[in-house]
């Protein structure tokens, strides 16, 4: 039995896994050699989910659901937009006041 590596990172765990699976698919691996790849595969399916559930746990903690509800709640026209539509009209003869000429 050989000793099975931590993976660096979870894209090298998921790397690793893809490899795993490739051998074993191809029907290749002799029977000593499978099971050393599912205890393998094993190993790296323990280690995405203990990364996954680490950042599951982050975002949940970032409440990103509570920042959506408040910019939904936001009144409609707010920011820059809104106050372009607000701003008094200039004076009439001024650069920027309405023409009173059609098209």
């Amino acid at each position: 039995m050989t000793e099975i590596q931590t993976p660096e990172s979870y894209e090298a765990a998921i790397e690793r896994l893809e490899e795993i699976i490739l051998r074993l698919d191809s029907g290749q691996a002799g029977l000593r050699e499978t099971l050393e790849l599912c205890r393998e595969g094993k190993v790296m399916v323990e280690y995405c989910k203990g990364e996954l559930d680490a950042v599951s746990g982050e975002l949940q903690r970032l409440d990103l659901d509570d920042l959506v509800r408040k910019l939904e709640a936001a009144p409609a026209g707010a920011g820059a937009e809104g106050a372009a539509e607000t701003a008094p009209a200039a004076p009439p003869g001024e650069p920027g006041a309405p023409s009173a000429e059609p098209f």
